[in-house]
């Protein structure tokens, strides 16, 4: 039941002279209808700045990242939609076109943009975001301030300086990242007193813009924009190195916060908890990010200067003095062959090996060489390895460099581990390999006081067996401080370009030793490794027609892209490849299906059993990839087992089968596969996605 209350003409008129319409007799009607308006406004604010919370809190997991990243790009549309509904617009094609553009720009960048190229564009986006603030905040001002209460003016100075500030700030951090600014940090003469200055400069004009009349507050803003753009270059220009990742995570707090003042001064309660809430998770970034150097805010943005340039000069000394006899040896290496030896002596150590660390850096990011590093995992794996990734927070040129570039290649998640731990375990692993990093693995950090790294906490790689280090060189990082694990007698230098590094151990490593192949051939009668691989290529290469049997242990391996990658060079040698579907395959009905869908398989190869079943006496290979219990004949041959009777895909029918399972034991069902033991049967056994990899090059390779 709706309630009107009818205000006293006295306080109408009253109202009416504050308002400029003292003629004006007002109603004011105040019913259940507006309290529920009200309320739903409220709901909605909350769901929306909820959903964002949300999608900001599933980044901490690397296999949620993507999933919170859309969560957050819908709150964020939300967001906007609602302001719109509830406002309008006077220009509504303006507004679409405006739309379309900025769509259609993102959608570019995105596909143009490299993952080395990330951290660039993320700076780039953070300096968007000051952009937006300061010209929403100048925009209100201008309208001038008798619109605006004196919190709303206050806001909107704060949201012009702190977006500006972010703006030219990001704009430094994306030309360093980018490599089209020095990355060493600038310091000028009495920097910090620079800085300090042009803050009070920013504070006193702040200041008199609240109480100058309106003619000269236009050019107080103009002033305040100068001084703040000024501000962010000189208070960014000095940071560079391992730091970055620091300034990254600080503009992403100062955006968000820039925001939220846009959102005070226009009076709305989305932007403000939206942009809080972005500041707030920039700032927990950056406290983490300092805690992993362990220094505090205050000294990575306001450092010491004698105690920046006289250790980098102390160092790059103590370098040029043991340069001469390192130097010496590279040279003699490159001439006597010893190099191809440390490639030999890193396969060596890998092959004998139980338990593996990978220490990746901005030096793989550099080389693009993650997609090489996850074939050689995957190769160790396949050979019973134990294998982990070890991510230093600081590790490239953002927070989660590592993890984004690792998981574009595919890595499992349960992989990589974090630096408290994973730094108990490397005094028990034989073999760490260090991929494009120094600083985060450098013990001087520990051991030497004084330099830009003291103190700051590091993966002990050092304390492993073995250690490989895959770098372009053995200079010092961008710490400029050199690194003594170079020089231990536990460490193989494989210098050069680590995409090229990685794959010539992983060519090595694909090589039998004369050892290893001899006991392959004494504990395999008929073949050895390298020879079933041989004969499973050429049972592939002269095949016409071909079935591929995709099962769990594809899924484990995450090999299915590697798979369809085996298929269409298959196709392009003139074969017909299609992918046999058991319904019982995976963990639920349609994971085969789901997983080569991703792998962008083309749909009407995909076939199911009962179709396919009656094709595989005419067909000339068969391709079994980590699938036990579907093919297993014991189900129609043997009574009294847990899978007799259930159908299964005919794979024993065809002229030649390769079957890439990790082992050949049972499946899940304990029962033996018989076909195993087919004569026409060739077991190429190991990670199915190495497999897939190695016969894939050596189709290449034959053809």
């Amino acid at each position: 039941m709706s309630e009107t209350r009818l205000f006293p003409a006295e306080e109408n008129a009253s109202f009416g002279k504050k308002s400029g319409f003292p003629s004006l007799q007002l109603f004011v009607l105040h019913t259940e209808s507006d309290t529920k308006k009200v309320t739903m406004n409220l709901f909605l604010d909350f769901s929306v700045t909820g959903i964002l919370i949300l999608g900001i809190w599933m980044f901490r997991w690397p296999h949620r990242a993507k999933f919170g990243n859309l969560t957050a790009a819908f709150a964020l549309t939300c967001g906007a939609a609602l302001i719109l509904y509830r406002n309008g617009t006077m220009h509504p094609y303006i507004v679409l076109l405006s739309l379309a553009v900025g769509s259609f720009a993102g959608y570019w960048v995105a596909k143009k943009i490299t993952m080395i190229q990330i951290p660039a564009m993320v700076a780039f986006q953070h300096g968007a975001g000051g952009v937006a603030a300061f010209f929403l905040s100048l925009a209100e001002l201008m309208r001038g301030a008798q619109h605006l209460g004196t919190m709303n003016e206050i806001s909107g100075l704060f949201g012009l300086a702190i977006g500006s500030l972010t703006f030219s700030g990001s704009m430094i951090a994306g030309g360093k990242l980018s490599n089209k600014l020095g990355q060493t940090p600038r310091i000028f003469p009495r920097h910090t007193l620079l800085v300090m200055i042009n803050l009070a400069c920013i504070v006193v004009l702040i200041i008199a813009a609240l109480y100058a009349p309106m003619g000269i507050r236009i050019f107080l803003y103009i002033l305040i924009i100068f001084m703040s753009v000024l501000f962010g270059i000189i208070f960014s220009v000095r940071i560079g190195g391992a730091d970055m990742p620091v300034l990254i995570s600080f503009l992403n707090a100062t955006a968000g916060l820039a925001a939220a003042f846009c959102g005070m001064i226009i009076e709305n309660k989305l932007l403000i908890s939206c942009g809080a809430t972005v500041a707030a998770s920039g700032s927990i970034l950056t406290h983490v990010m300092c805690r992993a150097m362990n220094r505090s805010l205050f000294r990575v943005f306001v450092p010491v200067e004698e105690s920046v340039r006289k250790p980098a000069v102390n160092n790059e000394q103590d370098r040029l003095a043991g340069s001469a006899e390192k130097e010496a040896r590279h040279q003699s290496v490159g001439k006597n062959g010893e190099k191809d030896d440390d490639f030999q002596k890193a396969a060596e150590i890998a092959r004998k090996a139980n338990k593996v660390i990978i220490v990746p850096g901005y030096g793989m990011a550099v080389a693009q060489a993650q997609f090489k590093v996850i074939d050689l995992s995957n190769k160790l794996l396949s050979m019973g390895k134990d294998v982990k990734f070890a991510i230093h927070p600081v590790a490239g040129r953002m927070p989660g460099h590592m993890n984004v570039l690792l998981a574009e290649a595919g890595v499992d998640y349960d992989m990589l581990e974090e630096m408290d731990t994973v730094n108990p375990e490397f005094r028990d692993t034989d073999f760490s390999l260090v991929i494009g990093a120094c600083d985060v693995v450098n013990p001087a950090a520990i051991e030497t006081d004084g330099s830009p790294i003291s103190g700051m906490p590091i993966l002990l790689a050092h304390e492993s067996k073995h250690v490989v280090c895959c770098n372009m060189d053995d200079k010092p990082g961008y710490s400029g401080v050199r690194n003594p694990l170079y020089e231990n007698s536990n460490t193989v230098l494989l210098l050069g370009d680590a995409k090229e590094s990685i794959g010539q151990l992983l060519e090595n490593l694909s090589e039998t030793s004369p050892a290893a192949e001899e006991s392959s051939v004494r504990d395999n009668p008929q073949d050895s490794k390298k020879e079933l691989l041989d004969s499973a290529v050429t049972a592939l290469s002269s095949a016409k027609k071909i079935i591929i049997i995709p099962g769990y242990g594809m899924a484990l391996a995450q090999a299915q892209f590697k798979v369809v990658e085996l298929a269409s060079l298959l196709e392009s040698m003139g074969a017909e490849v299609r992918f046999a579907i058991h319904p019982v395959a995976g963990r639920m009905p349609g994971h085969m299906n789901v997983l080569l869908a991703e792998a962008e398989v083309d749909y009407d190869k995909l076939c199911e059993m009962d179709e396919i079943n009656s094709e595989f006496s005419q067909t000339d290979t068969v391709l079994v990839f980590g699938a036990c219990d579907v093919v297993n004949p014991a189900a129609m041959d043997t009574k009294g087992t847990p899978i007799s009777g259930m159908p299964i895909l005919m794979a024993h029918d065809a002229k030649n089968i390769i079957v890439c399972n990790f082992d050949a034991k049972p499946g899940y069902s304990g029962v033996e596969n018989t076909l195993y033991e087919n004569p026409k049967t060739i077991m190429v056994l190991g990670d199915a996605a190495s497999t897939a990899y190695d016969l894939t090059d050596a189709l290449k390779a034959r053809n």
